[in-house]
């Protein structure tokens, strides 16, 4: 499953005109990212959900899944139902087993195939993909033993006896379909199933991921993935970084503007002299140059420091 429908708030007002897992990295969806990485790993069938701007998602989403052979349904929440009532309403679609799920508004490609063979071979209820990270303690802690064992969250209960390593989640996990009771009618799976789980002594592990993560929630972090992934510094499946740090897309025609680390959509107009440098176009925006560390949409102009 790929979480869809969230709000993108951190990164208004970019969001208020698309999903912030349609948001432009490379030239394509964050989600389809998401698409790449279960491919990679065996997924043949993807359950999204969609809230805000709804409508978008099963479209843009739609031409990856096809040519990566997956096949796709799209959910439409009509009131936002959160992590676990997303994942809750979703149930009669994910068969009857262990699940993926992605949360769609990140950049990363852990090895799924890993962290699902530890799932089953720990039996557990809920594994967590996890990351030594100094965020951790600004975004919410998990603790999780030598053995692979999650044991604590959010600071919350009393110290364990043996040392815990402190790690920030990643928003991939694998959950068993037995979950489905602690699944929350709406909220968050990680404050309502997660606590619950761990309440009652139920296994749940966690796999450390060394590989690259980017949580895109603001435009610093947007626009930093974006030019990591020109600049051929990071490396994801069924990527591979663009000549000259450059991609123009389809109807857009630079002319005399001189481009460098930029990204320019489909259908971009681009007018005044100068150097675009260290940009992201959407499809359909005018960008007026020169244009550096900015994110330019139809309806906004978004400055990066």
């Amino acid at each position: 499953m790929v979480l869809c429908a969230g709000l993108g708030t951190r990164l208004r007002p970019l969001t208020d005109e698309r999903p912030k897992p349609l948001v432009p990295v490379g030239g394509r969806p964050l989600a389809a990212f998401a698409l790449d990485a279960l491919a990679r790993h065996g997924v043949r069938h993807v359950v999204a959900n969609a809230h805000h701007l709804a409508a978008q998602v099963e479209p843009a989403l739609r031409p990856y899944a096809d040519a990566l052979d997956m096949a796709l349904t799209v959910l439409t929440e009509a009131t936002i139902l959160g992590t676990g009532g997303g994942i809750r309403n979703a149930l009669p679609h994910l068969g009857g087993g262990d699940f993926i799920v992605f949360n769609g508004d990140v950049l990363s490609s852990p090895d799924l195939t890993r962290v699902v063979a530890h799932h089953r071979a720990t039996g557990a209820r809920m594994t967590m993909v996890l990351r030594e990270d100094p965020r951790a303690e600004r975004a919410g802690v998990i603790e999780f033993t030598a053995d692979g064992r999650v044991v604590r969250m959010l600071n919350e209960g009393a110290a364990w006896s043996a040392p815990t390593t402190r790690c920030l989640f990643t928003g991939v996990y694998v959950l068993s379909s037995a979950v489905g009771p602690d699944l929350p009618d709406e909220g968050c799976v990680v404050r309502h199933t997660l606590r619950r789980l761990l309440a009652r002594g139920e296994r749940v592990s966690g796999v450390i991921d060394e590989g690259p993560w980017f949580d895109l929630g603001t435009p610093q972090a947007y626009l930093a993935a974006n030019l990591a992934l020109l600049r051929g510094e990071l490396s994801l499946p069924g990527w591979s970084a663009p000549a000259g740090g450059v991609i123009v897309g389809r109807d857009t025609a630079a002319g005399a503007v001189t481009l460098a680390d930029s990204v320019l959509g489909d259908g971009v107009r681009v007018t005044g002299r100068g150097a675009i440098r260290e940009t992201v176009v959407w499809d359909g925006a005018t960008v007026e140059a020169p244009c550096e560390r900015a994110i330019v949409s139809r309806h906004h102009r978004v400055a990066v420091p």
